[in-house]
């Protein structure tokens, strides 16, 4: 490609255990090395240099090359994100800048396939982008031809280009990324459509929010969480949440009971928070913590619900008996996939209740928490037989519950069978514990022994046992098969 390859390099790599470095990669250590040159030819490189040099250019933060690789991407997604470990205000500019390019038509149509630009921390491998795994909805029907985008799969609307994101409004603050794009893009809301998928809005005034909305499309929004709101603020968001028509997945979090000056008013707002939970008609993961007005209304808060649920989280709440008895017979959750109870407090329910939950959603569930829910023996005894029906269970927490030795054992005796299990946490045994004391040497002697009890059906892969916090030391001692004892009670 270019005069005087790194031959020291070569020499370096062949002295030593590594393999010498490919032609490919002399390359491009000699391009990001190069400014100006690479600059200069950056648009007759060929297609297959291209991802991995603009990921150690954008890694590095070599911004001028980041800016000039954009308009020629030879791909029609860019999925940034997947890269981003901390958000770096120049590295998006130049991202956007590049884009400007495109926008005012100033790029060779050989190279302007780009359509979409990823900033979500999304779970794939970047480089399979050149297999054309992610073109999706936005790839070019053919090179050479102006192509728009949909703004989302259920709109008619379309843009030239998409940038796709997640937010997060904590209080009245944005991050510099974040408020810097959306200020770009409403310059530019003819040809630029911010789709977020997720939003985040944590403790923030009613005009900070309101704000945001009509920022962005609302009905983009898949995932909305909302988290420190008094009762009587977060009702007067209903205009524009209930515009959020392809949301799936709520979570509600820390919702404080209104100020006395409106209480008067309470129960309405109540229904009528329910009543929008009905107008999502997509909605199937729903979390809930810490909700003042949950206990004794769960009914009301499932019969919403307009499809079959893949997950329920509650966490930092009381189920009173009619919540469990209305969950174990609910029809909304027969296809449930994910049940996670953390700090839900079931001393005082009915075991036989938890055990018909269990089995109502045995053949769907694939993971389990029931996580410092003060269960007692009697608890766990009631969930063996539905547990072991749940063979899709590929993941169990026990953790901060009180159970004997006796129990635990038969407990792992049941999960033992379980074959797709991968994650499983369970609770120390109330034997070792003496008073406020934790019996460490005890702890140590037992977890070797349960482990056994689960390879003598399979071979586990991830287990551990934990004890409840000392009250005297406020630790606690771990054990798991990779780093076997961690005693933090001195």
């Amino acid at each position: 490609l270019m005069p005087g390859w790194d031959l020291d390099i070569c020499y370096q790599f062949m002295m030593g255990d590594q393999a010498p470095p490919t032609l490919k990669q002399l390359a491009r250590q000699r391009l990001l090395r190069e400014e100006d040159l690479t600059l200069s030819i950056l648009e007759d490189l060929p297609v297959g240099l291209l991802p991995e040099m603009f990921e150690e250019a954008f890694n590095d933060r070599r911004t001028n090359i980041v800016r000039a690789m954009v308009p020629i991407w030879p791909f029609p997604c860019l999925p940034v994100g997947a890269l981003i470990k901390n958000p770096h205000l120049e590295t998006l500019k130049a991202l956007l800048d590049g884009l400007d390019v495109l926008i005012a038509d100033k790029v060779h149509p050989r190279r302007s396939k780009l359509r979409v630009l990823d900033l979500t921390d999304v779970d794939y491998d970047f480089w399979s982008i050149r297999a054309g795994t992610h073109e999706s909805d936005c790839s070019p029907q053919a090179e050479g031809q102006e192509q728009l985008v949909e703004i989302c799969p259920n709109s008619e609307v379309k843009k030239h280009f998409k940038v796709v994101t997640d937010l997060e409004l904590m209080k009245t603050r944005f991050n510099q990324c974040a408020w810097y794009l959306l200020q770009w893009a409403q310059q530019r809301k003819d040809s630029i459509h911010v789709c977020c998928r997720k939003l985040k809005i944590w403790d923030s005034p009613v005009f900070a929010a309101v704000q945001i909305f009509k920022l962005i499309h609302l009905d983009c929004i898949l995932k909305l969480e909302l988290t420190q709101w008094s009762l009587e603020f977060i009702v007067q968001l209903f205009p524009y949440l209930e515009q959020m028509r392809n949301l799936h997945t709520l979570k509600l979090r820390g919702i404080r009971e209104p100020l006395r000056s409106a209480a008067s008013a309470e129960q309405e707002w109540i229904s009528m928070l329910l009543s929008l939970i009905s107008k999502f008609p997509c909605l199937q993961n729903l979390s809930l913590s810490n909700i003042y007005f949950l206990t004794g209304s769960l009914e009301k808060w499932l019969r919403c619900l307009k499809t079959p649920m893949t997950r329920l989280s509650i966490s930092s709440s009381w189920l009173s008996h009619s919540d469990l008895d209305y969950l174990s017979q609910c029809l909304n959750i027969q296809e449930l996939k994910h049940l996670n109870l953390i700090c839900v407090e079931l001393s005082d329910s009915c075991p036989k209740l938890l055990g018909l939950l269990l089995e109502r959603i045995s053949s769907t569930l694939q993971t389990l928490e029931l996580e410092e829910c003060e269960m007692r023996d009697c608890h766990f005894n009631a969930i063996l037989p539905s547990l072991s029906q749940c063979s899709q269970l590929t993941m169990v927490n026990f953790c901060n519950n009180n159970i004997s030795l006796l129990v635990l054992k038969n407990l792992l005796r049941h999960t033992a069978k379980l074959s797709k299990l991968t994650h499983e946490k369970y609770p120390a045994p109330l034997e070792c514990y003496e008073e406020l004391r934790i019996l460490q040497d005890k702890f140590m002697l037992l977890c070797p022994e349960l482990v056994d009890i689960l390879r003598a059906e399979r071979q586990p892969k991830k287990v551990s046992f934990s004890t409840r916090t000392c009250l005297n030391c406020f630790h606690c001692c771990f054990y798991s098969l990779e780093d076997r004892l961690f005693c933090l009670c001195p």
